[in-house]
Formats: C-alpha cells, sequence, structure tokens
C-alpha cells in the first residue's frame, strides 16, 4: 500500500486502489474473515506514521456496509512529484461517453479500456459474475472485485450491469430445509448451528420447522441475498427471517446491517430470535473490551426495547455473552415440545422452566 502511495500524484487516493495493492501483495487476504479488520489496521497504521490522513470520523468519507467501516479514501500527507502521463485521446462507445469529461489518470484508463473494447465488440454479451468478466478483460479474476466501491460505480457513472455486463456471485449462504415452514433462523456460531439442528430435526411436529442457516460477520453480510435463488429452486418461500447471534458489538452490529441489506433484497424484516437471546442473558457474562457507549446503544437498538437494556447494560460493564454459553441442553430446555414453534423463538411465548 505504501508503495502505491509513492506513485499517486494526486492528494487524495482512492482507498479500493489501497485495497487492491495489499490483495496483489497477499493471495489470501482477499478471501480471509478478516480482511476488512486488516485493511482498517493497515489504514490506521499509515495515519499513525504520518503517511496520510483518514476523513473525518463518523462523515461521509467511511464505508458502514460491514465492520469495521473503511475509508473510502485517504488523503497524503506529501503527494509525491511524479509525473505521470496522461492517457492521449481515445474513442468511446457511447455507453462511457462520460470518459470524455473527466480528465482520466492512468488508473481509470486501465479499467475502462477493456470495458470499452467489450461494448464495442459485444454489446449485448451476455451477463457474467464478476470474478469471470474481470478474467476475461484484465486476465485477474481479482482485479474487479472491489469494483462496487470504485469512485466511477458510487457516482453512478460506471454500470455493473450495463457496462459490465456482470453480476455480484458472493459465496452463498449455508442453508438447510429441515422442515416445510415458512422460516428461517440463522444461527452466527457453528457450536450453537449444530445443536440447534439436531434440536430441530427431533422436533416432533415436523410442519413446524423451517429452514436453518449458518452465518456471521462479512461472509453473511455478502451471502445474505443468496438464499432467494435457493427459496425460488425449493419452492419453499419464507415470511419470517430470523437472526441469533453473539451478545457482542460485533455480533449486533453484524446483525443490523444485515437486516438493511435484507430489506433491500426485497426478503422479510430481520427479527432477533428473542427467545434465545432471552436464554443466553441468563448464563455467565465474560470480559471483552469497552466500546463507546454511542456505538453500543447504536448496535443493541436492533432488538426489542427490555433486551436492548439489558444486552447495552452488558456490553458497558465491558462484557459479552457468546453462544457457546448457552449450550444445547439448556437451549432444548428452553422450547416447549408441546408448544408452537416459531412463536417460541420469536420470544411471543413464556421460556420453559427447568
Amino acid at each position: 500500500m505504501s508503495a502505491l502511495l509513492k506513485t499517486q500524484t494526486r492528494r487524495r487516493v482512492d482507498f479500493d486502489l489501497l485495497a487492491q495493492a495489499a490483495d496483489e501483495g497477499d493471495s489470501a487476504l482477499l478471501t480471509s474473515p478478516l480482511r476488512r479488520r486488516i485493511l482498517a489496521g493497515a489504514a490506521e497504521e499509515l495515519a499513525a506514521c504520518g503517511t496520510v490522513r483518514l476523513p473525518a470520523a463518523g462523515g461521509r468519507g467511511w464505508d458502514h456496509s460491514a465492520h469495521p467501516p473503511l475509508p473510502r479514501w485517504v488523503e497524503q500527507i506529501t503527494p509525491h512529484r511524479v509525473r505521470a502521463a496522461r492517457p492521449g485521446p481515445r474513442a468511446w462507445v457511447e455507453a462511457l461517453a462520460f470518459a470524455t469529461r473527466l480528465a482520466l489518470s492512468r488508473a481509470d484508463d486501465a479499467l475502462l479500456s477493456p470495458i470499452n473494447t467489450l461494448l464495442r465488440d459485444r454489446p449485448d454479451a451476455e451477463p457474467v459474475p464478476i470474478a469471470e468478466r474481470s478474467y476475461e478483460l484484465y486476465g485477474d479474476e481479482k482485479r474487479l472485485a472491489r469494483i462496487s466501491s470504485h469512485r466511477l460505480v458510487t457516482a453512478g457513472l460506471l454500470s455493473i450491469p450495463d457496462h459490465l455486463r456482470a453480476f455480484p456471485a458472493p459465496a452463498p449462504l449455508a442453508m438447510f430445509e429441515l422442515g416445510p415452514a415458512p422460516w428461517m433462523l440463522i444461527v452466527e456460531n457453528s457450536a450453537a448451528f449444530t445443536s440447534l439442528r439436531r434440536i430441530l430435526k427431533t422436533w416432533p411436529r415436523r410442519e413446524e420447522v423451517g429452514w436453518l442457516a449458518y452465518g456471521g460477520g462479512d461472509h453473511l453480510i455478502a451471502s445474505l441475498t443468496t438464499c432467494l435463488e435457493t427459496f425460488e429452486e425449493r419452492q419453499h418461500p419464507i415470511s419470517d427471517l430470523l437472526l441469533y447471534t453473539d451478545l457482542d458489538f460485533d455480533g449486533l452490529e453484524c446483525a443490523q446491517l444485515a437486516a438493511e441489506r435484507a430489506r433491500e433484497a426485497g426478503l422479510p424484516p430481520l427479527a432477533p430470535a428473542v427467545g434465545l437471546y432471552r436464554g443466553l442473558l441468563a448464563r455467565s457474562p465474560g470480559a471483552v473490551a469497552c466500546s463507546s457507549a454511542t456505538r453500543i446503544r447504536a448496535a443493541t437498538s436492533w432488538l426489542p426495547g427490555p433486551l436492548a437494556t439489558q444486552a447495552a447494560d452488558l456490553l458497558l460493564r465491558g462484557q459479552a455473552l457468546r453462544q457457546e454459553a448457552l449450550p444445547k441442553p439448556e437451549v432444548h430446555a428452553l422450547l416447549h415440545l408441546d408448544q408452537a414453534l416459531l412463536p417460541q423463538l420469536l420470544g411471543r411465548v413464556p421460556p420453559a422452566v427447568g
């Protein structure tokens, strides 16, 4: 990332360029579940050593689509004075006419030129996954991995479906059709998922059981929309969508981002599995680093009133509850076998005693 900055003549540099440089420097980074954290740490390190200045906290210069937030750009403290040859005149297809009104950098020209050729030669090319188009145009399947955050895309000039003739293809959400009921419960951790799967597989009334899915963090946010195609293939849509995460800052902030993604995709509103959260809150918490009170109250606001208050108080004390704190026997004890399953998961009936 530092090496790339040395080639930039502009004071303000798009962070997606730095992220691409990091991906090229470490082939494992692009698929790492810790990618955003690593990039966020690198941005903070660049700022700490005085190389760049980050956007103002809380402003529009940050991408909050997942946690942790990433800067949309950085500002070089001392831009390098390197003479950069501007691309020469080019005949752009009508769909890319906006390029004639811009002062294109070499990076812009390198991005747009293959797209220009595609639209000139095959304007009606069949849409394909972004990674396939990336390999076709640039010989690198990862070149367009962050194209959705590129400034030309966010400005509404470059369209992924219309210009690239491509579409996102995130890894699918791991989901299992345990019964015919029209609901799906998403669980963040693998141990809790396994416990719930075994409990639901033996539920006495199969018609009350629906989908069970496993996913959390950035993967859940990216893959959530893939469930729509599975619902269609199985002819098994849902009317209720539930989520059960850790009661910690990351889990609850992920829930809020996932709820927004579900709304954008036309899925049912993402609801907390209140019945499970109530059981989790009765367990012994562990110690965690405490975030700011403002951020904690914002994250816990996804939960209903009393539950949000309990969760906020927990996090403000520097504590958290992981799903592993509520083992399978305790989960089983929460659920009345003689009562309807979905209302219990939603917390609409009293929990079982003993």
